[in-house]
């Protein structure tokens, strides 16, 4: 995944003075919300989905097809919002029972759980931090069906650690410039959680960027081994 020069940050996380952003150091206090619904009834929504996604999996697989139907099916169903709490709208479940779910998701293809994982950290620290406008931003993202993909790994001769994407401050907006690889989902994303690095004070930040905006550009060119339909 690229991001062409100039390309708008729409939000930025984790920057001191955007509102309701959090430092990088700042330690978390587990959030006692969405601590577990009734399991048989949250699984009984998502298993006949499930199924059908079972149906196409060799197909996929065999043919190198992106699975960008079943991946639409489960956020039709609000599966993206299975941790966000019923009073958000959310499906309610427990950290063990979204393992549960994402389990009986692989049994039907293992590359769809690998492509969601970028998605479900990022709303697993949405859940985790301080209550905010933010965080109830994105939880409204997540039961509209929203979902992110993730782009941190750095092309290139670079050393573990080291950051080359940089975002900069425009007027009252930011501009993200760099490209990444091992960006999983993010071909099937809404919205895309790019590590990078302030120009000015040299600082690590967390950027969430459109995924579908102008500069974007998505490159399916994986020529791996493993699992081969992540995104």
């Amino acid at each position: 995944m690229a991001l062409a020069p100039g390309t708008d940050c729409a939000i930025t996380l984790r920057i001191d003075h955007c509102p309701g952003a959090l430092p990088m150091t700042e330690q978390h206090v587990i959030n006692p919300l969405s601590t577990g619904v009734d399991y048989p009834t949250l699984a009984a929504r998502f298993r006949p989905i499930f199924q059908r996604i079972a149906d196409g999996a060799l197909a996929r697989e065999q043919q190198r097809t992106l699975p960008h139907e079943p991946i639409q099916w489960l956020k039709e169903a609000g599966f993206g919002a299975v941790r966000v709490p019923v009073e958000y709208g959310g499906g309610g479940a427990s950290l063990p029972q979204l393992f549960e779910l994402l389990i009986e998701l692989a049994e039907a293809d293992s590359n769809v759980p690998q492509a969601l994982r970028g998605h479900f950290a990022f709303a697993e620290d949405r859940l985790n931090a301080p209550p905010s406008a933010g965080r109830d931003l994105w939880f409204k993202r997540f039961v509209d069906g929203d979902i992110v993909g993730c782009a941190w790994t750095e092309i290139g001769n670079v050393a573990i650690g080291d950051v080359v994407t940089q975002v900069s401050a425009d007027g009252d907006s930011w501009k993200l410039n760099g490209e990444k690889f091992y960006s999983t989902g993010s071909i099937f994303a809404d919205w895309i959680d790019v590590y990078a690095q302030r120009s000015d004070t040299g600082a690590d930040v967390i950027a969430a960027t459109r995924a579908r905006q102008p500069g974007v550009v998505h490159s399916d060119d994986w020529d791996g081994f493993g699992q081969r339909t992540t995104g």
